[in-house]
């Protein structure tokens, strides 16, 4: 009775540990059933591919885990993009709009292209830096899985939406609508993507403002760093070293821009009144707006000495000897001139002879 009593318990308790691990699994499979599920927040969104194949944003009635297939990964991530120029350091990156798990960010972010140059209407280059803050729009974010290249297409957008407007004004107007350009710009890019204007398909994105500067002339950097991308391409095979070489900083050339007549011998020569340019004579008429006579012969008189100085700096290259009066010089009639002569020749006068 003993050894059937002990083979009794032996059993029971087999059998317990059996139910028990049994209800074990039944509650982690309940608990894997019901979550964790991912949840369309205030910062970031999904997209989920249904079996049909379309794709629709992840909504709060969908169950659907962080490892489930149907999540759109978005395996070319470079595709959405954006660039971010820091001109401090003339360096440039790329931002990404998705992640490694296919999270699409809804923060707000500010992209800054590569500078550029744009003409104005009177035939003025500018360089030009700008700078638009933007977020995906919720309620359009399946336009991101049907675009091609993201960055490139909005900072094109970007370059033409500045460039219109900058064309569109001469040089001095330029200088005293800066503010109404960022505002025309902002309103142009806001409603291509809200569908109301002629021309751009909508990029899925909410524009907020955009800002630029400029500086006169075509002074784009002769050279850029290229800093390290906040999330590379994947790439497969590629071994560790691979990939640290990739994320290194890399200082790239960029084509010389050779600006009309530089170079030659007279191209570090200062111009003067017959030297300059039809856009130059303009900048030049703009100094004259709005100018007192007395201000306007100040600047008539500085012309003057500038083309006098050229003549003597082309004749002194020659070789020959140049000899020049004080009339040709600019110098008859110099008062302060006239009394240093003066002073000289009645030194001369006063010295005593020597034998």
């Amino acid at each position: 009775m003993a050894e059937i009593s002990a083979v009794s318990t032996g059993l029971i308790v087999s059998v317990l540990l059996a139910l028990l691990v049994i209800g074990v699994a039944i509650a982690a499979l309940i608990h894997r059933s019901r979550g964790p599920f991912i949840l369309s927040g205030d910062d970031e969104t999904y997209l989920v591919r249904n079996p049909d194949g379309r794709i629709q944003p992840l909504t709060a009635d969908m169950q659907v885990r962080f490892d489930d297939p149907r999540i759109v990964q978005f395996q070319r991530r470079q595709h959405l993009r954006f660039p971010v120029y820091d001109p401090r350091f003339n360096s440039l990156a790329y931002d990404h709009l998705v992640t490694e798990s296919g999270a699409i960010s809804l923060r707000i972010h500010t992209t800054t292209p590569f500078p550029f140059t744009a003409v104005t209407n009177d035939g003025h280059e500018v360089t030009v830096t700008s700078a638009v803050s933007f977020c995906v729009n919720r309620e359009r974010v399946t336009d991101l899985a049907r675009l091609g290249d993201f960055g490139d297409q909005f900072e094109r957008r970007i370059r033409s939406a500045f460039s219109g407007a900058i064309g569109r004004r001469r040089d001095e107007q330029l200088r005293e609508s800066h503010h109404e350009i960022e505002r025309e710009v902002t309103g142009e890019l806001a409603g291509m993507e809200a569908g109301s204007g002629d021309l751009g398909m909508p990029l899925g994105v909410s524009v907020f403002e955009a800002r630029f500067s400029y500086r006169n002339g075509s002074t784009l950097p002769s050279e850029v760093t290229m800093a390290s991308p906040a999330m590379a391409p994947d790439k497969a095979g590629a071994s560790p070293e691979d990939a640290d070489a990739g994320s290194a900083p890399r200082r790239l050339a960029l084509a010389d821009v050779t600006q009309p007549g530089d170079g030659g011998p007279r191209g570090t020569d200062t111009p003067g009144a017959m030297q300059f340019l039809g856009t130059d004579l303009d900048k030049l008429l703009d100094q004259f707006r709005d100018r007192s006579p007395e201000q306007i012969s100040a600047l008539l008189s500085m012309m003057e000495m500038q083309t006098r100085q050229n003549i003597v700096s082309m004749l002194a290259k020659s070789g020959g000897l140049v000899v020049f009066s004080a009339r040709e010089l600019g110098l008859d009639g110099n008062a302060a001139l006239t009394e240093r002569l003066q002073a000289m020749a009645s030194e001369i006068e006063d010295a005593p002879e020597t034998e």
